[in-house]
């Protein structure tokens, strides 16, 4: 399953510790049981919620496990929860596993509706959190060159990777 975090940061001048905050986050995430990866991106183009995650978990059981809560989740974001705006998080089955996106690549995500089927795409389907987008796909291209020219198509998002794809330890 997929559980993909969307959001915006509205203390913009606090950018570069947001940044070293969410990695750190992201490290938190990966060593909870049934969270296997995770990986951050920020769209290429304008978005009221520019910045994803993606993180592979197991199943929505995840959510509700003590170490969750302990760690991840609303609560889990400290002061940064109210710094930040537009913020979703959404569970997708229909895919197991995050795409790998090399650093000089792209997510792909489209909204349905979106004239998309020229695209290498993966659709999933909502299955719990905020459920804000019923049906969402997910791509990438290993060059972001190749993305660059859906960059304002409607309902498609191109983003770069800020992190690569970090994967629980064995």
């Amino acid at each position: 399953m997929i559980y993909m975090v969307e959001m915006g940061l509205i203390a913009t001048h606090r950018r570069v510790e947001w940044d070293a905050w969410y990695l750190s986050h992201m490290h938190k995430l990966i060593s909870i049981p049934g969270i296997r990866a995770t990986q951050r991106f920020e769209s290429l183009s304008e978005s009221a919620s520019p910045f994803v995650a993606l993180h592979q978990v197991d199943g929505p059981e995840v959510f509700t496990s003590d170490a969750y809560r302990a760690k991840a989740g609303p609560g889990g974001t400290g002061e940064w929860q109210h710094l930040m705006n537009n913020w979703y998080r959404n569970v997708f089955d229909s895919v197991d596993a995050t795409p790998d996106v090399p650093m000089a690549g792209a997510l792909i995500v489209v909204e349905e509706g979106a004239d998309a089927s020229d695209l290498p795409l993966r659709w999933m389907r909502s299955v719990g959190l905020d459920q804000s987008s019923e049906r969402r796909a997910i791509g990438f291209v290993a060059e972001i060159a190749d993305a660059m020219p859906l960059i304002g198509r409607k309902g498609v998002r191109v983003c770069k990777p800020l992190t690569p794809r970090l994967v629980e330890a064995a």
